[in-house]
């Protein structure tokens, strides 16, 4: 998850006053994503989790990437 402008390639949502982007390419992949607030952080849930072969992580969460639903 990162500060940035959404381009033409970005699907945007606004929530809680907040405008999240991720990349149209990426949804498409994972369906959805939840953003949450821990106190080690946030965290980033696709619903459906990347394989490492498509660049996710083998450890079940992602969090890279511009957070979006």
């Amino acid at each position: 998850m990162a500060l940035d402008e959404s381009n033409d390639q970005d699907q945007t949502e606004e929530q809680g006053g907040f405008t999240f982007c991720i990349n149209k390419d990426l949804l498409n992949q994972v369906q959805g994503v939840k953003i949450d607030l821990t106190y080690m952080g946030f965290v980033v849930e696709p619903d459906v989790p990347l394989s490492a072969s498509d660049g996710g992580s083998a450890c079940g969460s992602c969090s890279s990437g511009c957070g979006g639903h």
